[in-house]
């Protein structure tokens, strides 16, 4: 507490962490590469946090996404799952150890099967971090529960003492609604991710239900942690499309909040900034974007009438690389990492003969692609045969609508970490993780060969697109990535030059089955894509499965893989035995654009001074300067061969090209802002040439440049990302694909 000429007043801080995804050590056991950006040290910047203000005045608050990610992190959970060990998971020992004022839920936190997780939050609360997902409740289904029901706690009461009196502070957690989506009903039995009557799946409502109960018990300021991404305030909601992005909407519509805590979309471009709340009052917003630590500081005073005021003095994300480990907290998570070291080194199988080292994964057949499709197909063939033993086959293929119990296809999205590729040499569980690094599990679906048909034609339709120029055609990847689906097992070809809904041919399947439209066939299928929304797998539902791993011993796709390559000793490219490819099978000669329909033209390298705007090819759209959450809005503009087809859409911004002697690039738009991104990463316009991060350097990638920024951590580069342009950490791919194309005058 300190004390002013007129009046005393108390500085609390606010901190907050977000999707840590398991980073607690300071190493990656898979890379090998340093990993400061861990609690380890996030715990020694809390400590002195809580030195300069007193402990009693710092709030600290994970947001969510917490257990999974990192091996050190995930191995003790699988432990815990066979029964080989009754320690904590060591996220939550962290939060334990380091005082946590509350655990707000994530979505990956439902990744793992129940048993395993209640227990970890019962252990929380045991410990006095309260586990907090207002929005979570009862569906009524379990004995002794009701619908509606809160399963966990919606929200906690912290007092803040400011001269001599005690004030309340609410601290309200808020679970992403969309979790049905991505993970599987046994992860979460019973539970539903709205109250009943919620049909919009509208957070306000669930927020609207708690907050005349927080403000009746008597708190006077309310911080809302929300597990979900801005989002747009006034666009129509719909489940699957923008649900699991709610936060501008939220705060838009409510009356309540005083500060919120964001996160799940790992952007930091807008964390520490002011929105306008429905009576006009400017709500602080933070994230740390999943390795930084926000630190918010509010001057707590008291009015004549004794009632609690604020003033936000500092709001900014504090870098955890700038701090000390925390030597105490690192000595509890040793055995964690040894564990998991010891486990990732162990050898599984070998790769032998020539493996490709595509990163293509998307547009082309890949080696490393097909060893997971082998792996899931073989494997669920062994299961299913498992349940036939047990059952009779007569039995299970009736279930399954089938005439026979080999799995005939794998549906599976690219879950490779880091651009990893499978190399010729021993394969140890280490390689199988970076293979493929999220724990979904696979599920056996019975699927017609319409139904398999339909899906590919949607992904062509949705996912894929080509783009002729310079007597070539460009095949890229677009929209979102998660749900691109990449098929093994089958014999097909998708030609983008055919129109929509007759581009994919399939001849057959690797197994010799014949493809038939009416027949019924069984698909290894990752959970994350059963039901998701954003592709052509939405129609299904685990219960639609024929067998699913979390019946079996084996719980995640890497065990499944591992299982494959142990079973198999040496594997080779030559045992896939299956083709696909992307086509075009139109003409490649670009077709000039009459010179006054001619818009703008491409620009094969960006020269000084010259007048350009930026397009992102696989979509076609470009850049303005409107501001969309953490990047600028991209409008659509049509693409001709080497052309775009004027007019130029009036929001297009046109830059002023500054090429340095280094090879560095710079782009002024009209109004004298220079293009630049966040330090950790984000899009904006300013008029302040803040050094590196307003340079870009160029690298030619496939039909156009990759284009990075010089100074923002993490290789950041331009990519679309939904309705904007933004920077994400680089990697291969057709989202990061840019060119440059300079405006005429039509």
């Amino acid at each position: 507490m300190r004390r002013g000429a007129r009046a005393a007043y108390t500085d609390v801080a606010i901190l907050s962490t977000t999707d840590l995804h398991g980073k607690c050590w300071e190493t990656d056991v898979l890379t090998g590469k340093k990993q400061t950006h861990n609690i380890l040290r996030i715990s020694s910047a809390v400590r002195e946090i809580r030195q300069e203000y007193g402990a009693e005045n710092v709030m600290l608050i994970d947001n969510g996404d917490l257990y999974q990610g990192t091996q050190v992190s995930e191995y003790q959970i699988l432990q815990r799952l066979m029964d080989r060990s009754d320690q904590p998971p060591v996220m939550a020992l962290c939060l334990k150890e380091m005082g946590y004022t509350a655990s707000v839920l994530g979505n990956h936190e439902f990744n793992y099967p129940w048993e395993v997780m209640s227990e970890t939050y019962r252990w929380l609360e045991e410990q006095g971090v309260p586990v907090l997902a207002a929005n979570v409740c009862y569906d009524g289904s379990l004995e002794g529960t009701r619908a509606g029901e809160s399963a966990f706690t919606p929200y906690v009461i912290q007092t803040v003492s400011v001269n001599g009196h005690e004030h309340r502070v609410g601290i309200l957690g808020l679970e992403n609604c969309d979790i049905t989506r991505w993970d599987l009903p046994y992860n979460y039995p019973g539970l539903q991710f709205v109250h009943p009557g919620n049909d919009s799946f509208s957070m306000t409502e669930e927020v609207n239900l708690f907050l005349p109960e927080m403000r009746a018990k008597g708190c006077e300021f309310i911080i809302l942690s929300y597990h979900g991404g801005l989002g747009e305030a006034d666009t129509e909601l719909r489940f699957g499309e923008n649900s699991e992005r709610q936060a501008l909407r939220i705060i838009a519509e409510s009356h309540d909040i005083d500060m919120m805590i964001n996160g799940h979309d790992h952007a930091t471009g807008y964390s520490n900034s002011l929105i306008q709340n429905a009576d006009g009052r400017m709500i602080p917003v933070v994230n740390g974007g999943g390795e930084e630590l926000t630190q918010t500081v509010f001057r707590f005073s008291e009015n004549e009438e004794g009632a609690l005021t604020w003033e936000l003095l500092t709001s900014a994300n504090l870098d955890p690389a700038r701090y000390p480990v925390d030597e105490a907290l690192q000595a509890l998570v040793q055995p964690y990492a040894q564990m998991a070291e010891e486990y990732v080194e162990k050898p599984v199988a070998t790769a032998a003969g020539e493996w490709d080292g595509k990163k293509d994964f998307y547009t082309g057949q890949t080696d490393s692609m097909d060893l997971i499709a082998k792996a899931c197909i073989e494997m669920t063939t062994l299961r299913v045969s498992e349940l036939a033993d047990e059952y009779g086959k007569e039995a299970v293929m009736k279930e399954a609508g089938t005439d026979h119990l080999d799995t005939d296809l794998s549906i599976s999205n690219v879950a490779i970490a880091g651009g990893y590729t499978v190399q010729a040499g021993p394969i140890s569980m280490k390689d199988i993780y970076r293979l493929y690094s999220k724990n979904n599990s696979i599920l056996v679906l019975p699927m017609t060969g319409a139904q398999i048909r339909a899906a590919l034609e949607e992904n062509a339709a949705q996912r894929l697109s080509a783009r002729v120029h310079d007597g070539q055609a460009f095949i890229y990847t677009k929209d979102e990535l998660y749900t691109n689906l990449i098929f093994g097992g089958l014999n097909f070809t998708c030609d983008l030059a055919r129109p929509m809904g007759e581009r994919i041919h399939i001849q057959s399947f690797s197994n010799g089955r014949a493809f038939e439209e009416d027949a019924t066939y069984l698909a290894a299928v990752s959970n994350y894509l059963l039901g998701n929304s954003r592709c052509g797998l939405r129609g299904f539902s685990a219960e639609d499965a024929l067998w699913s791993q979390q019946e079996g011993d084996d719980e995640t796709a890497q065990s499944l893989i591992a299982g494959y390559l142990t079973m198999r000793g040496t594997v080779t490219p030559a045992d896939f035995g299956w083709s696909w490819n992307i086509t075009w099978s139109g003409p490649l000669e670009d077709t000039p654009l009459p010179e006054d329909q001619t818009g703008a033209r491409l620009v094969n390298v960006p020269q000084d001074g010259q007048s350009v705007v930026i397009f992102q090819e696989p979509e076609q759209v470009v850049l303005t300067d409107e501001v969309n959450n953490d990047g600028l809005a991209a409008v659509p503009w049509e693409a001709s061969g080497p052309a775009l087809k004027g007019p130029r859409p009036k929001e297009a911004v046109v830059f002023t090209v500054q090429a340095q002697e280094d090879g560095i690039y710079r782009f002024l738009d009209g109004e004298g802002r220079y293009l630049a991104a966040g330090a950790s990463g984000g899009l904006t316009l300013t008029g302040e040439a803040s050094g590196e991060l307003c340079s870009w350097r160029l690298e030619p990638a496939y039909g156009g440049w990759y284009v990075l920024n010089v100074g923002a951590k993490g290789n950041q580069a331009l990519q679309r990302y939904g309705s904007r342009i933004t920077t994400y950490s680089f990697s291969d791919g057709s989202l990061f694909i840019f060119n440059f194309y300079q405006p005429t005058g039509l």
